[in-house]
């Protein structure tokens, strides 16, 4: 039985074979001469003209001024290796980040490493910077030559945790609040692209904290790591003596157990006199034993008295205290646009003295970090506890850091001479376990930009991170799985069965 053909009305075949190519060969000539036009249009965008919409720049800020400036200053190249996980919450933070940065400089090359994937590749990477085997999460910011800075994972962020549900018991959450890859990540280009750097000196002799230790509760090694990522070599003296070494940018007295001599004190001053930087933590050791260096504090404008800060409102396990108040000064300006926290563990009171009480020449001073307006001061010590005692302590927002400078005008850059001190009322703050909590070591990078005047790096704050979060009730839970699991899927498998019933029809 033969099969008919298909006449059209006419009397002519409906299927033509040679209209069946005819149509395919425009077809395809249509496709080549749309690809042709879009990649011409990108030829002319990539070489004639110098534009681009950045679609997320309502999300992301813009990069600060002296990122910019810092990326227009750089002459050699640099390669940001990126050795993350992509899995990582902060992964496409860093990455986003790193982009803005060579499309901002032509200098700036971004590779990126997935060390779970590539492994080889990674443990290349490792062996030629002399990282750990188990390193991972950080950025290498390399100029060749053997010059290379790493920002670590751990450093990228703020975090704050909710101290009234820790001490309730309802909670054990501590949220990323803010991301500090700029600040990080410019201040390791500026690092790279300076010849000679400063030198910190930590003051050892009298039972101070160890910048060579990594003890969680008396050492200092990642303070000096800190300086070191902004080109500041530390060094240890003991022979004060003989007076602050000539070549000193900022003399640290981490926590002195001791007192100090008389003479080492006069030596000290001697150097804020001819515009030194110093930075002095407190040990809650030497709270009833005052020495000389309170008596010099007291000539800059400190005042120590024998008094542990506390606010029970702020604190997570009683002594400590998580500082949310901040005085109007240059160090705490990007703390408070970023809603960070400070961490006190165990703070003695820092007070500064009214200018009333001093000399007209006398240094300007400014309390940095407050407990909350339900503060308090603590006096009596049984020998075990601190206590409340009436009429002696007094109650509200209590000063527990101060920074105090001299010959300078406040806000603008310090010229040659100007003086310029901080004294914290904790020296676990800096310490290696207490520079990691909450935005300790934000506290930390500005003091120290602070003292060794890197007025604009201070303007880098962390960037806030947004969080959504949907709150759903049980009931709620159950419904919307329903809904993605049952409703959704049933309602295509239903429609797809009517379809294909009703032409099977």
């Amino acid at each position: 039985m033969s099969t008919p053909d298909f006449q059209a009305p006419g009397g002519r075949p409906s299927y033509e074979p040679g209209r069946r190519w005819s149509a395919g060969l425009n077809a395809l000539v249509g496709v080549v001469a749309l690809l042709a036009i879009v990649g011409m249009v990108n030829y002319l965008a990539a070489t004639r003209l110098q534009w681009r919409h950045d679609w997320a720049s309502a999300q992301r800020p813009r990069l600060s001024p002296l990122t910019v400036a810092t990326l227009g200053a750089l002459t050699n190249e640099v390669t940001a290796v990126v050795l993350f996980d992509p899995a990582s919450d902060l992964y496409r933070h860093v990455v986003g980040l790193l982009r803005e940065y060579a499309l901002q400089s032509p200098r700036v090359r971004v590779q990126l490493v997935d060390y779970v994937r590539d492994a080889a590749l990674a443990t290349a990477i490792k062996t030629r910077y002399d990282l750990g085997a188990n390193t991972g999460d950080l950025v290498v910011f390399d100029a060749g030559g053997g010059r290379f800075r790493t920002v670590d994972d751990s450093e990228m962020s703020t975090y704050d945790a909710d101290v009234k549900g820790m001490m309730a018991g309802r909670s054990q959450e501590i949220r990323r609040v803010a991301f500090r890859g700029e600040a990080l990540f410019t201040a390791a280009l500026a690092g790279l692209a300076e010849s000679a750097g400063s030198r910190a000196y930590f003051l050892r002799g009298h039972g101070e904290n160890d910048p060579g230790s990594d003890d969680e509760s008396r050492g200092h090694s990642r303070l000096a790591r800190l300086l070191s990522e902004k080109n500041v070599e530390s060094r240890a003296f003991t022979n004060v003596l003989s007076g602050v070494p000539d070549d000193c940018s900022v003399l640290i007295v981490a926590g002195p157990v001791q007192p100090l001599m008389s003479s080492e004190v006069t030596e000290i001053s001697r150097y804020l006199a001819r515009g030194g930087r110093v930075l002095v933590t407190l040990p809650l050791e030497t709270l009833r034993r005052p020495g000389h260096l309170e008596g010099l504090l007291e000539e800059w404008g400190v005042f120590l008295p024998a008094q542990l800060a506390n606010d029970e409102e702020a604190s997570a396990r009683g002594f400590d205290v998580v500082a949310g108040s901040f005085g109007s000064h240059p160090i705490t300006s990007p703390l408070t646009r970023a809603g960070a926290k400070v961490h006190f563990q165990a703070p003695r009171v820092v007070v500064p003295i009214p200018a009333n009480r001093l000399p007209a020449d006398a240094p300007k001073t400014t309390a940095l970090a407050l407990t909350g307006p339900k503060g308090r001061t603590l006096s009596e010590f049984d020998g075990r506890d601190f206590a409340f005692v009436e009429g002696q302590d007094r109650r509200g927002e209590i000063p527990m850091a101060v920074a105090s400078e001299k010959g300078g005008v406040s806000g603008l850059s310090a010229g040659r001479g100007t003086a310029r001190l901080i004294v914290l009322g904790d020296s676990a703050l800096l310490a290696n376990a207490g520079i990691k909590s909450l935005g300790n070591r934000d506290f930390a990078a500005l003091c120290i930009n602070w003292l060794l005047d890197r007025q604009q790096s201070m303007a880098i704050g962390p960037r806030s991170i947004s969080e959504y979060r949907l709150n759903l009730t049980p009931p709620q839970m159950r419904l919307l799985n329903g809904v993605l699991l049952g409703a959704l899927p049933g309602g295509v498998l239903t429609l797809g069965f009517l379809v294909w019933a009703r032409r099977r029809g």
